[in-house]
């Protein structure tokens, strides 16, 4: 009778020990899957940082459409200006069926004061300035875009991704050539 119990507590260990032991790798294999599963639609904060760059990009390219010291620097803001805000369209039209996903309609905090700086330069500064910030926002925003194609499950957002991230890597090679380049090619 003892050696019945005995047996007993120990196969119930045993099978309490499987319980606790289970396959980690099945569990990895249930995360893997549900991660790719999820789309960028369900990513709120991924298109919140696409609207508020794409506003910011809208606003400094009208700035620099008035302030730029040459005419290459404001045919740029020109196109840039029209480009972000029919981005900006396709945007809002990707997302309109997502109501968790808000948009902001204005710039907020850093990039309001990156305008309102900007506003105070003139000439060849404001012009050299201008050139950084293309460089460095466009550059950071491959980066971010490259990570989101990863996410993005449907073929709408793709081809929105892929035609921003082509027309960025279009604008970095335009910005760096120096004007006299660029008017020696017109």
């Amino acid at each position: 009778m003892f050696l019945d119990k005995v047996i007993s507590v120990t196969l119930g260990a045993i099978f309490l020990l499987m319980l606790a032991c289970e396959d980690p790798a099945a569990e990895r294999s249930e995360a893997v899957a549900e991660t790719h599963t999820r789309t960028l639609l369900d990513d709120p904060v991924f298109w919140d940082y696409a609207a508020s760059s794409n506003l910011l990009q809208v606003q400094m390219a009208e700035l620099a459409a008035k302030q730029g010291s040459t005419e290459h620097i404001r045919n740029l803001a020109r196109e840039a200006a029209d480009y972000h805000k029919q981005t900006l369209q396709q945007l809002k039209a990707l997302v309109k069926k997502q109501e968790h996903i808000k948009l902001p309609i204005g710039l907020e905090g850093a990039d309001k004061t990156l305008v309102q700086d900007f506003t105070l330069l003139e000439g060849e500064e404001f012009d050299l300035r201008y050139r950084e910030f293309v460089l460095s926002t466009h550059n950071a925003q491959l980066n971010r875009y490259e990570e989101a194609l990863t996410k993005a499950d449907d073929q709408l957002t793709r081809d929105w991704i892929m035609d921003l991230r082509s027309h960025l890597r279009s604008k970095i090679n335009l910005i760096t050539q120096p004007d006299s380049v660029v008017m020696a090619a017109q």
